[in-house]
């Protein structure tokens, strides 16, 4: 009787055990959470002249990454951050100064001598947000209000209108250089093109009412990614001024994106795209994918959307590890610094890095 009972009880534990080995496994590649550096909800992160630039959202401290891979921190003015951007040559800050990001704003730039200057003024209402794009000699900030849309060109003292009179919700998402050509993305309008005095009078051929929330060059291309207002869709566009194609239709993104280099160099081209996605609330599928790239450039088809770890070339080294950290997080923007490690702004739990092959908080 013993005997039959001490069977059944192995087999079961044997059972039980195989049925389980994937939770387990799972389980086993999770890693002890550490205290990010940069927390909260972080803002978009800059790079200006191989120095990568980050805040805590509404904080009140810019921290920096620099090329030796060092981090520090810069003073800045009174208020509440509530985003980054550069044109090539200039740091700018968004600041509340109320504490209500609704309330007053105001727009400072970080001069040579480390001082920041204000220039918002030419602004019709609260700036909500604020995108930049340009070489190093200088480009253009691009800043939305409830009443418009705004362009500041470097040196200059201020603001001027672009775009009146677009509904609240109507933002900014994105700014990119392709050649001689700026484009603006406007979430809900579409990409426009921008030839340093005038806006195109209508978005680009493909892009027309589409929400987009996030855009870069890539190669020889431009690259936006959408996402419908409260469901699970999206689509990736890519093209330039002559038009832009739809893919990857279905998908949800987030809006963060960045080029990726296997061994990143100024010679070197990038090799993958990496996007980031957004599942529905009820989700945990969410994270980032990697797009193959060909000597820089984005193939016409397929595209493909490459979990990390599954292909040759990919930014992590297994992809277990990489589905119980960062993939259960809503990123919000990527980055890869100079010595190549590469960090991810999440929505709410701080700036992350992947390093020692393993994505944690960067502490």
């Amino acid at each position: 009787m013993k005997i039959r009972v001490m069977l059944g009880a192995l087999a079961a534990f044997l059972f039980f055990s195989c049925d389980q080995y994937p939770i387990f496994y799972a389980i086993s590649q999770e890693v002890e959470p550490k205290e990010p550096r940069v927390k909260g909800g972080p803002t978009a992160m800059i790079e200006l002249d191989g120095t990568m630039y980050v805040a805590s959202r509404f904080g009140k401290t810019i921290h920096y990454y620099d090329k030796a891979g060092a981090w520090n921190r810069i003073s800045s003015p009174n208020g509440n951050i509530m985003d980054l951007a550069a044109d090539g040559k200039y740091l700018y800050a968004l600041y509340a100064l109320t504490g209500d990001p609704l309330g007053e704003t105001k727009v400072y730039y970080r001069k040579e001598d480390a001082s920041w200057e204000p220039i918002s003024d030419g602004v019709d209402g609260a700036v909500q947000t604020i995108c930049g794009a340009g070489g190093v000699n200088g480009g253009y900030i691009f800043a939305s209000t409830a009443k418009g849309l705004f362009v500041y060109k470097t040196d200059e003292n201020s603001f001027s209108s672009l775009l009146p009179d677009i509904p609240k919700e109507n933002k900014v998402t994105g700014a990119a250089l392709l050649e001689s050509t700026y484009y603006v993305a406007v979430v809900n309008k579409g990409i426009y093109t921008f030839d340093g005095s005038a806006l195109s009078a209508a978005p680009v051929t493909g892009t027309e009412g589409k929400p987009i929330v996030g855009m870069l060059a890539a190669g020889d291309k431009i690259v936006a990614v959408s996402r419908e207002s409260g469901s699970g869709s999206g689509s990736l566009f890519y093209g330039d001024s002559s038009g832009f194609a739809e893919a990857q239709k279905s998908v949800a993104f987030s809006g963060a994106m960045t080029l990726w280099s296997a061994n990143k160099t100024p010679a070197s081209a990038s090799d993958l795209l990496l996007v980031g996605i957004q599942a529905p609330s009820y989700s945990t599928v969410n994270g980032y994918r990697e797009i193959t790239l060909n000597n820089g450039n984005l193939a016409t088809a397929p595209l493909g959307l490459g979990t990390p770890g599954e292909s040759g070339v990919s930014t992590v080294s297994s992809t277990d590890s990489y589905v119980s950290t960062i993939g259960l997080r809503i990123v919000t923007a990527l980055y890869q610094a100079a010595d190549n490690t590469i960090f991810a702004s999440t929505t709410t739990r701080g700036l992350w890095s992947y390093r020692n092959d393993v994505w944690n908080a960067e502490d």
